[in-house]
């Protein structure tokens, strides 16, 4: 009986050690050649990633098969349309229904439209395709700057907005054209795509040099010099404005229908209507939203991260796990997405992008 009773006991600290060290299991870097100057990256239908590598082109790399990376293929190039390169993604954007993707590419004006009196800015395409790749087309051109791009689409991905489309068609002649002030190859102002007719649209307004989008609905916290306005883009209605504010009016989205914001130092939730709500403790910061009330966040600061369900207009956490696993790794510079079936979250830290499954 000793001799089971010990196999027994062997057994037990076997498990327990065993699982002490799932629920301790460390974030699973998947590559760690993602662009830390443009490093978008989503997650495409399949659980692979697509995101813009340390060369500025698109690679993909599989959650279950980590460091195992490839090229991400579209089909366009750029002489399609008359230009040269392509050079660096500047931004990856992926639709609602995880069915089109958004690039914004640097290409090159060819040597034979140029002559040494021109100085013309660097071009940037905006491309749209498939999730695989497939079914490309360019639906416009904008200008390279050291602005942030901003371009996205509306939950039933049939909108691309975006802010500096260029009055012209995307390719080169025009371009030029436009730059050099021939108004015979400029077309109608436009900041929304219609993708199942092309039709070109204006927001009127609405949709200015930048934007912050909700990646749950339509809205977008808008503004000139700052962003002091709720609107919804599908409609071009604008739903809240305050230009009194000192603050953005939303300085995070965290529901469909509201987000954070800061009066006189003070954390509020504010609705699209501009009720706000005022936090009663310390500030909540978010990391990433799982599902309908459900957050990875912190409320000292990143010292402490957790999971769990918050109740918006009280401030207040049910079900709350801490995960000291992702501590050090999930930052507030950091940026998360839920996996496609919930089980864990893909992240950037650096040039690293990682994975952490739920235990």
């Amino acid at each position: 009986m000793e001799g089971i009773s010990q196999k027994v006991r062997h057994h037990l600290i076997f498990v327990v050690v065993f699982t002490a060290s799932v629920a301790a299991a460390q974030p699973l870097m998947l590559t760690d050649s993602l662009s830390t100057t443009f490093g978008d990256f989503v997650i495409v239908p399949g659980g692979r990633v697509v995101f813009i590598n340390s060369t500025g082109a698109l690679s993909s790399v599989s959650i279950d098969d980590p460091f195992n990376t490839s090229s991400f293929s579209v089909d366009w190039a750029p002489e399609d349309n008359g230009w040269v390169g392509p050079g660096e993604i500047r931004l990856l954007r992926i639709s609602p229904d995880g069915s089109q993707l958004c690039a914004a590419i640097q290409v090159s004006i060819p040597d034979s439209l140029l002559n040494s009196d021109l100085s013309i800015p660097e071009p940037i395409v905006i491309l749209v395709c498939n999730s695989d790749g497939e079914g490309a087309e360019i639906v416009g051109v904008t200008l390279d700057s050291s602005e942030e791009l901003s371009f996205d689409f509306t939950q039933n991905t049939r909108l691309l907005y975006g802010a500096h489309f260029l009055g012209c068609t995307p390719d080169p002649e025009s371009f030029i054209a436009l730059q050099v002030g021939a108004d015979s190859n400029s077309i109608l102002p436009y900041d929304v795509i219609d993708l199942e007719d092309g039709l070109r649209l204006n927001s009127w307004g609405i949709i200015n040099d930048f934007f912050y989008s909700n990646p749950w609905s339509d809205l977008i916290a808008a503004g000139t010099a700052s962003l002091t306005a709720i609107a919804d883009v599908s409609t071009f209605l604008i739903l809240f404005e305050d230009t009194t504010l000192t603050s953005s009016v939303i300085e995070q989205w965290v529901e469909p229908d509201a987000g954070l914001a800061q009066i006189d130092e003070t954390q509020i939730i504010r609705l699209s209507d501009g009720t706000f709500f005022e936090n009663p403790g310390d500030p909540f910061l978010v990391l990433c939203r799982m599902s309908k009330d459900n957050y990875i966040f912190s409320r000292d600061g990143g010292e402490t991260l957790e999971r769990g369900i918050i109740y918006w207009l009280a401030f207040e956490v049910e079900e709350s796990q801490e995960l000291p696993e992702l501590t050090g790794y999930l930052t507030s510079r950091s940026r998360a997405l839920p996996s496609d079936n919930n089980a864990g979250i893909v992240f950037r830290a650096g040039r690293g992008l990682y994975y952490y499954e739920f235990q």
